[in-house]
């Protein structure tokens, strides 16, 4: 017994520490850096540079530990933050001390970058360069538009999202999830949100942040190994030429496809059925007489 005490104890203490050595800037990274940036502008969600002056510390833990409660509660600066961004910000299972932990990393940074910023001001060399805060229009329009891909690359990318080729960790083809735009009459899966619009929204930087680090409880099962930098490369160009194509797949396509070839087959089978049933064989009914 008393060794199944101190087997507790040491777990405790071992689980105590682990959180206490995770900084504000690793907790950042890990759970919130796929969707927002410090300074650098918008990405999935918005720039979090000096969002603690925006609101207070109580409902900035409410939000950040579950905004999807808030919404519903009908917040009303909860409700303005999704009409503009469109995608729920999923549940964070973090602590108030982890919280306080990535706020106070986004007040380093941004101190970091007011350092750097006025000691270029004065003439003198920063002391971190990649510190400056860029404007943040210029930052989003280099995410959108600089990326370029070739052919292979989107290859690749249509035969991971298809499953035509495996995922090098094993993760599941992404239609089992996702919808795009494509010539397939059975489209692809509807338990996520359709993907044809994605790049346009979120820039080279914003997907590949989520596929890296996924956000999403369910999207971080379902790759659970890392998908490697190529794969990610490879989905991103897939996405942004989906984007591009004119004819885009309407959502009700597929199912207008699958009910006419219903309709035609259901038609042959009846057709089959009478011409079958027309042309039978009956026995003679003097057979069944007694001789």
């Amino acid at each position: 017994m008393k060794n199944a005490w101190i087997a507790v104890i040491f777990l405790l203490f071992s689980t105590v520490l682990t959180i206490k050595a995770q900084s504000g800037e690793e907790l950042f990274k890990t759970n919130c850096s796929s969707c927002h940036t410090v300074g650098k502008g918008r990405l999935v969600g918005p720039d979090l540079s000096g969002v603690y002056n925006l609101r207070n510390d109580e409902w900035l833990h409410s939000f950040i530990r579950s905004s999807q409660k808030m919404i519903q509660s009908g917040d009303k600066d909860a409700v303005a933050i999704f009409n503009e961004y469109k995608i729920p910000m999923p549940d964070q299972p973090l602590n108030d001390q982890q919280i306080s932990s990535i706020l106070d990393y986004i007040k380093q940074t941004d101190n970091a970058a007011s350092g750097a910023q006025t000691a270029q001001n004065q003439g003198q060399a920063p002391a971190d360069s990649t510190g400056a805060k860029p404007d943040s229009t210029k930052a989003v329009a280099a995410v959108k538009d600089t990326a370029t891909y070739s052919a292979d690359d989107v290859n690749l990318g249509g035969n991971l999202f298809f499953g035509y080729e495996p995922f090098v960790n094993g993760a599941p083809p992404c239609m089992s999830c996702h919808d795009i735009n494509n010539p397939s009459a059975l489209g692809g899966g509807r338990l996520a949100i359709d993907l044809s619009a994605s790049y346009p929204k979120l820039g080279p930087a914003g997907i590949q942040g989520i596929v890296a680090n996924p956000p999403f409880p369910a999207m971080k099962a379902a790759i659970k190994g890392q998908v490697t930098p190529e794969e990610i490369r490879a989905l991103t160009a897939f996405l942004k030429a989906g984007s591009e194509r004119s004819n885009y797949k309407k959502p009700s396509e597929s199912g207008i496809i699958l009910f006419t070839i219903g309709l035609v087959l259901a038609i042959f089978i009846i057709v089959q059925t009478f011409i079958l049933y027309d042309n039978r064989n009956i026995p003679d009914r003097n057979i069944l007489k007694p001789r």
